[in-house]
């Protein structure tokens, strides 16, 4: 499975070399509802007056709002004295919404070409009409990156990820039309190995396959690599996986991950059908050492799962890089892996049910 840097890279259409910074979240300005003034941070509740509706957009609505047959001077105006290098964009309104299909998009644009540098690039948040027009949500804060991970307009919600310097990244949900902006959000869905102690989500992003309803979102550890999984079944819907649980129990009685973390190994199949996690139990006092674990196979469409006694070698492993579940569900087939031998990663093949096997690295 691609490492938490690459995930974010990918989406985010950067590079952002792996590392994240955890802390607090931005703060958003929304312009909204006709006012182009900045309104006040938002970090809870939003406290936005209403004033009248440019006519413009008061004459888009009462056409049934099908942007593509607008005429310019029927859409909202374009925003003047914005920060050098953002791309030009129209004023967002309440009654733009009404426009707003599955043909819409969501975007973070920054100044000088999308290219976010440290110490204060201009960035913000916008609505991506069929035509390509923009309309502005929101100023994001200039401090760190920002990183649009999935947007649901049916909901008018956004999540989206900070880009730093640490091994660790805050991710947020934000509403759309509000601009409010929530720290602890999924619930229970979320797990624990995500969820700080103030309640904030940190390393999540969506898989880009998922062949069950809704989307598979993936938790990533401060190595950066897979260890936990939930779905968004809609909206704001987050649920956990049936096999939670017993993965919580593994972890309570110290299950740990190829680096000895408490946490897991996972490899999904690539096209999020199954996944297999990997529960290790350490040698204590020897902490490359293992002394076996336990497989959790998981059936992610039917949400179904099965416990297996894992056969490993003597030292730790972790998932290969790129590596992924080549089988189905009843069948997990090979599962590549990096083990520390003597402080040496050494390849193996591992199987349920089967005794792991050496081979040279590079070999799948």
């Amino acid at each position: 499975m691609p490492r938490w840097g690459q995930v974010l890279a990918a989406i985010a259409g950067v590079a952002v070399g792996g590392t994240l910074l955890y802390g607090t979240y931005l703060t958003v300005e929304p312009l909204l509802l006709g006012d182009t003034a900045p309104a006040p941070a938002v970090t809870s509740s939003p406290e936005l007056s209403a004033t009248p509706e440019p006519s413009a957009s008061a004459e888009a609505a009462s056409l049934g709002c099908d942007w593509s047959a607008l005429a310019d001077g029927q859409k909202p105006p374009y925003l003047g004295d914005q920060a050098d290098g953002l791309p030009r964009a129209r004023l967002m309104t309440e009654a733009t919404w009404d426009c707003v299909d599955d043909s819409w998009g969501v975007a973070v644009h920054s100044a000088g070409g999308d290219t976010w540098r440290p110490g204060g690039t201009a960035q913000a948040l916008y609505l991506v009409a069929p035509d390509g027009d923009l309309l502005k949500l929101f100023d994001l804060r200039t401090d760190v990156q920002v990183v649009l991970l999935e947007s649901d307009l049916d909901a008018r919600l956004a999540w989206t990820a900070r880009v730093g310097e640490d091994d660790t990244t805050q991710v947020v949900q934000v509403e759309l039309d509000t601009g409010l902006v929530v720290d602890g959000w999924g619930g229970d869905a979320v797990p624990a190995l995500q969820v700080a102690d103030d309640g904030t989500v940190s390393s999540v992003a969506p898989l880009p396959e998922f062949a069950g309803d809704g989307t598979l979102w993936a938790g990533y550890s401060r190595r950066g690599t897979l260890q936990s999984l939930f779905v968004r079944a809609s909206g704001d819907d987050f649920r956990a996986l049936g096999a939670q649980k017993a993965l919580d129990s593994l972890l309570a009685d110290g299950g740990v991950d190829g680096a000895h973390h408490a946490g897991d190994e996972v490899w999904v199949a690539r096209d999020g059908s199954f996944a297999v996690f990997l529960s290790q139990r350490p040698v204590k006092d020897k902490p490359h050492r293992t002394a076996g674990g336990t497989w959790v196979v998981v059936d992610l469409v039917n949400d179904q799962w099965r416990l297996a006694e894992a056969s490993l070698p003597e030292w730790l492993c972790s998932s290969s890089p790129q590596a992924y579940a080549t089988g189905t569900y009843d069948d997990p087939g090979v599962l590549g892996a990096a083990c520390d031998e003597h402080g040496t990663q050494a390849s193996y093949r591992l199987t349920i049910g089967g005794d792991p096997q050496r081979v040279a690295a590079g070999v799948p």
